[in-house]
């Protein structure tokens, strides 16, 4: 299957999940139309069943109510779930943190900001009149950020605790205490385990979790004593597999997660701040200059690249909601059932892991000798 053939196909999956997902497992579609077909009034019901009886068996009607019917059960429960995970993941407050935020008057730091996703929500926050505190190791943001009066632009080496200081300080003195930070920075190596080098793993560790540590410790603080603050961490669906060659960025970005979980807990319990904001998201392989060393082995594995924007775009949305949440992307029963692999058992999972690895066991053949 070509890399053109593998998008198409994807696409038309994708949008075939849509249509289950929207319509089949939509209760706001499937219980009105049950309950049209078994409770509602004759001249309402009668003239429909009349239609469906011109091209329908009197059994294949019955079936279809039946279906209808355990639709709307699951498409409820499907619901439910969502609601009160979303409600879990916001520390049980219905409401929201929005008549807290004025977003001219908040700051946001967001590491990884020259370019990918980083840059993408620096544009969008700043369009909201958010000041936007962009750190990244290269020597210039690109021109479209340069000549935005809201962004400024701060070089930082973020795997080096006394750079991070020294920046939070100047940040602190010009601009103020930031009320939003999101951790994005992230590097990627292509490496097997027993290749990769000491200076790699220490620098993909660095940057993909040491530096939460040290961007936390810069700015949490202040955020705990105003009791107002959002801290996004960009995890990945990586957090929940570890496909060959990826090993070390799989860890970091389960490192991530657990130390999201973690930032969570220590709020709530050592620094009783429950009014603190925490997200972590976790996107599916995007087309960024990150994953640019997987980018052919992906989609010969017959895997969509998702578009930057489109999680950008879910990130700043998150934001702008005042909430807390998990957020896997794309929002697809696939990405739901990945997260979910950790808590299976092993005899369930093991073999969709074994016959992929199958696959990329092919294709190592396949570029050795070429």
């Amino acid at each position: 299957m070509s890399p053109f053939e593998s998008c198409k196909y994807h696409t038309e999956t994708d949008t075939m999940a849509s249509l289950i997902r929207n319509v089949a497992l939509n209760p706001f579609v499937t219980a009105p139309l049950f309950a049209i077909l078994t409770l509602g009034p004759d001249q309402v019901r009668e003239p429909l069943l009349q239609q469906l009886r011109q091209h329908l068996s009197a059994d294949t009607i019955t079936k279809a109510v039946s279906t209808l019917k355990w639709l709307s059960v699951v498409g409820g429960a499907r619901y439910a779930h969502q609601f009160f995970n979303e409600l879990a993941q916001n520390n049980f407050r219905l409401s929201s943190e929005k008549h807290r935020y004025n977003w001219p008057r908040e700051i946001a730091v967001i590491t990884g900001a020259a370019g990918g996703f980083g840059s993408l929500m620096a544009k969008s926050l700043a369009e909201k009149g958010v000041t936007i505190i962009a750190v990244d190791i290269q020597e210039n943001m690109p021109k479209d950020m340069q000549a935005n009066p809201k962004i400024h632009y701060y070089k930082t080496d973020i795997t080096d605790k006394a750079a991070v200081d020294a920046m939070a300080a100047d940040v602190k003195a010009r601009y103020g205490d930031p009320s939003i930070l999101i951790n994005n920075a992230g590097v990627a190596f292509n490496h097997h385990i027993t290749n990769a080098t000491e200076s790699s793993v220490k620098t993909i560790f660095g940057v993909n979790v040491m530096s939460h540590y040290f961007t936390c410790q810069a700015f949490m603080p202040a955020m705990l004593a105003n009791k107002k603050g959002h801290i996004v961490t960009v995890a990945s669906m990586a957090s929940f597999v570890s496909p060959p060659s990826m090993v070390s960025y799989c860890n970091t970005k389960a490192a991530a997660l657990s130390f999201h979980d973690g930032l969570r807990s220590e709020a709530r319990v050592l620094h009783d701040c429950p009014e603190l904001l925490f997200t972590v998201v976790h996107p599916n392989f995007a087309s960024t200059g990150m994953l640019a060393p997987y980018e052919d082995r992906l989609k010969k594995a017959g895997l969509a690249l998702m578009k930057p924007h489109e999680v950008s775009d879910a990130i700043v949305k998150q934001v702008l909601s005042c909430r807390g949440r998990q957020l896997l992307l794309p929002d697809n029963v696939g990405n739901t059932l990945g997260s979910l692999f950790r808590a299976v058992p092993s005899w369930l999972c093991q073999p969709f892991l074994m016959l992929a690895e199958k696959g990329m066991k092919a294709d190592v053949k396949q570029a050795s000798s070429s």
